[in-house]
């Protein structure tokens, strides 16, 4: 990818030496085909608290090149490209330099789409349990295309389950609210949401009645699916099978236990029991409501605390934090100064219970999609 980056970006730069100081020049390219990508449609945003204001558009043309007008440069800005319905954004900060966007032709079906981790939160009183699930997909198709049907990403949750919220986030850019929609069976929802090349993750928080305790049942979706569960350490968990789960000390305050990648005839069941806060999300929820600083900008910061030493997680470490990050909310509030945006049978049904509370600013579906009002346009 950097190589094709490198490579587009050369291309303005040597073929638009001449570019005006209030005119953005970019270029955009066909992950799919390897070629310019032609006639797509570029749109330039203007980020603010409130959404997305659209202040210039215009097309690509036979070479994929195109040139907008920016009247403040020293704001920052989003480009949009919509290439076959589907939207990919590139965030420009302070200054006019040319950019590259890649993009990827549309497929209802898809081969080389697989599941790599599942995390779960858990936290209870005595009659509700709230679930906080992170499923992070992986779309490594050959060549490389963009999964785009009516229903994506399917999930099945208990019957008696209440959604709360739900989110997706694209690669490490900006985490999205987008609302799980109810399927045909109780239980059933899915998002509508385009699975582009890479990773993509999908959160959503919900509550079930509680008694004291619960089996939890999840399904896996593929082999080398690796499962995380967290609770607070007031609660007890206890697997069905020995030996699939492991304990991870050091990861949170909390009780942390995970799978090694599983084989399709193991067992991922488990019981807990009790009650209890998470206290790594308390700890950052206190953190968030004291802070006036904004978390965006903190050093080393971005969307979340910086990581620093390394731990049992190793390589794994940001997928599960991300789900902390896509749940919580924290440092993902849209700001103007500087952000970061983003990188039918062949549907993924995601298995059962699941991120937590959201960020009132956080911008939605309809406002990063304004004025398109497609559901595509995400």
């Amino acid at each position: 990818m950097k190589t094709i980056y490198t490579l587009v970006l050369l291309v303005v730069l040597t073929g638009d030496m001449s570019a005006s100081a209030i005119e953005l020049k970019g270029i955009v390219f066909n992950g799919t085909t390897r070629r310019p990508g032609a006639g797509d449609e570029v749109v330039l945003l203007s980020p603010s608290q409130e959404g997305m204001n659209e202040t210039a558009r215009g097309r690509t043309d036979s070479r994929g090149r195109f040139s907008l007008p920016v009247a403040d440069p020293q704001l920052t800005h989003v480009v949009r490209v919509i290439h076959q319905g589907v939207t990919y954004h590139r965030m420009i900060e302070a200054g006019v330099k040319p950019i590259a966007v890649e993009v990827f032709d549309v497929a209802q079906q898809l081969e080389g789409l697989s599941a790599l981790m599942d995390v779960q939160r858990f936290e209870a009183t005595s009659d509700q349990l709230e679930v906080k699930q992170l499923i992070t997909m992986r779309n490594d198709s050959r060549p490389p295309r963009t999964l785009m049907n009516d229903r994506p990403f399917e999930i099945q949750l208990a019957p008696e389950a209440h959604i709360l919220s739900g989110l997706v986030q694209v690669e490490d850019g900006q985490p999205l609210k987008q609302q799980p929609v109810p399927g045909d069976q109780k239980g059933q929802y899915y998002f509508a949401f385009p699975i582009r090349p890479g990773d993509t993750r999908f959160a959503v928080v919900y509550r079930l009645p509680y008694s004291g305790e619960a089996l939890i049942e999840p399904k896996m979706r593929n082999p080398l699916e690796k499962f995380v569960v967290m609770l607070p350490k007031s609660m007890t968990f206890q697997p069905s099978a020995a030996g699939v789960f492991e304990a991870m000390p050091g990861t949170t305050p909390d009780n942390v236990q995970g799978t090694a990648p599983l084989r399709p005839d193991q067992v991922v069941a488990f019981r807990i029991s009790g009650t209890g806060t998470l206290q790594e999300l308390e700890g950052r929820r206190q953190e968030a409501q004291s802070s006036k600083a904004d978390p965006a900008i903190r050093p080393g910061g971005g969307l979340a605390p910086p990581i620093e030493a390394p731990d049992p997680l190793q390589k794994n470490r940001w997928t599960i934090l991300a789900g902390m990050i896509v749940l919580m909310g924290v440092g993902a509030v849209y700001v103007v100064r500087k952000t970061r945006l983003p990188r039918p049978e062949n549907s993924v049904r995601v298995a059962r219970y699941v991120p937590s509370r959201v960020v009132k600013k956080q911008p939605t579906e309809r406002q990063m999609n304004r004025p398109h009002r497609q559901r595509a346009h995400v």
